[in-house]
């Protein structure tokens, strides 16, 4: 039951990525977790299919918090 919570996580934080970021939010993953970029947006972002090992899940969901958060200053500053 816990998996499906954590992929409930990640679709909810990657709902608040704006279109405009996705391409660089991919890029971003992909190095952060040595992948290709189009198996992360295909694999893990189209289909959800995000590995149980090594904690990935875990590690992925305080990744994509920090990174709302790092945009989100980003676009407040701008709006100064």
């Amino acid at each position: 039951m816990r998996d499906i919570n954590d992929i409930d996580h990640i679709k909810q934080l990657f709902s608040k990525i704006n279109k405009s970021n996705k391409e660089d939010f991919f890029e971003k993953v992909a190095e952060e977790f040595d992948m290709v970029k189009s198996s992360v947006r295909s694999g893990w972002f189209s289909r959800f299919e995000i590995p149980l090992k090594y904690n990935v899940r875990k590690h992925l969901i305080e990744y994509m918090q920090n990174y709302i958060a790092s945009i989100g200053k980003k676009e407040n500053k701008g709006d100064m």
